[in-house]
């Protein structure tokens, strides 16, 4: 792609917004008594598996705690000795050398529970590598072994939220290696592009000690991301704590293009530091054979002439094929976090409306893929309407949360329409009548025509992961059909209507703002995705997209736009209802 395909760099803008702040508020009892309960469920010897899921929950308490003040400091301490327990646990079975004594281990970590007596509110989220990006904390014991350190001492700095668990595992494996390894947490605070890092007292004392024995001081973390800033904040502190440059390690997940890094001066802050990665995991489910991520399963699923739809590789969940092409392998996420796709994907399979789902392995959800065809705007009937329609009603009825707000939702798309249009859009309500997790890939490329029948694909994940909506209505789909499938006029109101006959639900009042805040949000991420894959043909695919949402919101937003009034009643859309694919 040349420079003059696109719009020019500096009309980008990078702040739109797309990412959601998932935490939410518990008790640390009901943390405790979760894992504990988990615990208690270990079986003899304990799997892999079941070592993970525990070991996670435990990263994901001792995270909880360190992100509150010091009057949880003893707190804080026994569950970084459980998580550094579990990690022991569960590097151990890994390699086999000794398989835990489950009785004992859980005898051992709900002895460390019981002293928690902290019994404030907490807030928590799911690790994003954990929960969306195949991300094993294993991997990061692997990575420590192919580096083949010769220091005696090693301290490792997790960088929360991740890095609780990270960190443990490394110390784990440090030790195993005979290197003796101490480990500390840190958050970065500040902007997301220009985090800093302050140590606490106690932490200082222990870097003076480490320095002292010339240990190698390891930075720990997944990413990085964009900028770069969380790990360079932190190697920067170390380096201002008087650790020499040449003893700091960065560890994270891939190796970045440190060009792109948009951090101050992150190219060159960078390059001071070693760095090492993981890259993808190696830990897959049995016949996941063929690498299917980042959009390579469009080369699987369409034709070598058609126009392939974009996608944005970092952030796609990763995919795997079985050899005969019959299986798909999805990352749905390790441990606990994949609890909720796991029920959804068995909801969408046993409906009909899914591909059949065959279980979990390794984080993965397999699928049966059936020889078939992805659709495209051109298959659109009256018939396909019905049969989304239809979908969006049972997913309403299926997927139906509580306390569903959409305050952060309807911030975030009146900042995004300020930042691109440069007016307000006011009166950007988005009321919740139907509150749903939302399927949130609904354009042609994510339906799958077997048969006469149209199975829904990549529907169990996108709805409550980092990005937005998250939980919200119902209408969000209805309007990722209406922008998607470029819907007008009669078309629009004949969907709505077949809508309003499946459910019961007359969205007319609300599908509108929900429509305008689907499409900038689909703007905004198809802006960000571009900024990341700069100068080639996927940039030009996300550029596209941008441009498509970009007129659809101008046309919706204008005084002019007669084309997109619905009139009433769907009879008087006049196109045929012959299908060559029955629904």
């Amino acid at each position: 792609m040349n420079s003059s395909d696109s719009p020019a760099r500096e009309t980008l803008n990078p702040e739109l917004l797309i990412f959601r702040d998932s935490r939410r508020q518990v008790g640390v009892g009901e943390l405790v008594a979760r894992l504990s309960s988990d615990l208690r469920q270990l079986s003899f010897p304990a799997s892999p598996a079941q070592l993970l899921h525990v070991l996670l929950l435990a990263g994901e308490l001792e995270c909880a705690l360190a992100d509150i003040p010091t009057p949880a400091s003893y707190a804080t301490a026994a569950a970084a000795q459980l998580t550094s327990l579990l990690a022991d646990a569960a590097l151990a079975c890994d390699s086999r050398n000794h398989l835990p004594d489950a009785s004992l281990l859980a005898h051992h970590s709900r002895q460390i529970l019981q002293s928690i007596s902290y019994s404030g509110v907490v807030s928590v989220s799911a690790p994003e590598g954990f929960a969306y990006y195949a991300l094993h904390p294993l991997d990061y014991a692997d990575l420590v072994a192919r580096l083949r350190l010769t220091n005696p001492q090693a301290f490792v700095v997790g960088i929360r939220s991740i890095g609780t668990t990270l960190s443990a595992v490394m110390r784990a494996k440090l030790q195993q290696l005979g290197i003796r390894a101490d480990r500390i947490t840190v958050r970065p605070t500040g902007h997301p592009y220009e985090r800093t890092c302050e140590f606490a007292p106690a932490q200082r004392q222990a870097i003076a000690s480490a320095r002292a024995f010339d240990a190698q001081f390891i930075v720990c973390d997944e990413g990085p991301g964009r900028s770069g800033s969380s790990l360079l904040s932190v190697a920067e502190a170390l380096e201002q704590q008087g650790v020499a440059r040449n003893r700091i390690l960065i560890l994270c997940s891939h190796e970045p293009d440190v060009r792109a890094l948009c951090a101050p001066d992150a190219e060159r802050r960078w390059r001071r530091y070693r760095c090492a990665a993981t890259e993808m995991t190696r830990r897959l489910p049995p016949n996941a054979d063929e690498y299917a991520g980042g959009g390579e399963w469009r080369r699987h699923l369409l034709a070598p002439e058609e126009s392939w739809p974009a996608v944005w590789p970092q952030m796609e969940p990763l995919r795997y094929l079985s050899s005969d092409g019959r299986e798909m392998f999805t990352f749905e996420g390790h441990g606990p976090y994949s609890a909720a796709a796991r029920a959804r994907n068995r909801a969408l399979s046993d409906s009909g409306f899914g591909a059949a789902y065959l279980g979990h392995e390794a984080g993965f959800g397999c699928h049966l893929l059936p020889p078939g065809r992805l659709l495209r705007r051109a298959d659109l009937t009256p018939a396909l309407l019905a049969h989304l329609a239809e979908y969006c009603a049972w997913r309403a009825r299926e997927f139906c949360p509580a306390n569903v707000d959409c305050g952060e939702l309807e911030i975030a798309s009146r900042s995004n329409f300020v930042r691109e249009f440069g007016v307000a859009r006011d009166g950007l309500e988005l009321a919740v009548e139907r509150p749903t997790i939302c399927d949130n890939r609904m354009a042609p490329h994510h339906w799958l025509a077997v048969g006469g029948r149209v199975l829904k694909l990549d529907a169990a994940l996108h709805g409550d992961d980092h990005f937005f909506p998250g939980p919200c209505d119902i209408a969000w789909d209805l309007a990722g059909v209406i922008v998607e499938w470029e819907l007008r006029g009669p078309a629009r109101d004949c969907f709505l209507s077949a809508y309003q006959c499946a459910s019961g639900d007359d969205p007319r009042s609300r599908a509108i703002n929900y429509e305008l805040a689907y499409a900038m949000f689909r703007l905004a991420w198809s802006r960000m995705a571009a900024a990341s894959v700069t100068g080639n043909e996927e940039e030009a695919r996300l550029m596209r997209d941008d441009q498509r949402y970009r007129r659809h919101l101008q046309c919706r937003t204008s005084d002019a736009a007669d084309d997109w009034a619905a009139p009433q009643g769907a009879a008087i859309w006049k196109r045929s209802t012959d299908c060559a694919i029955r629904y």
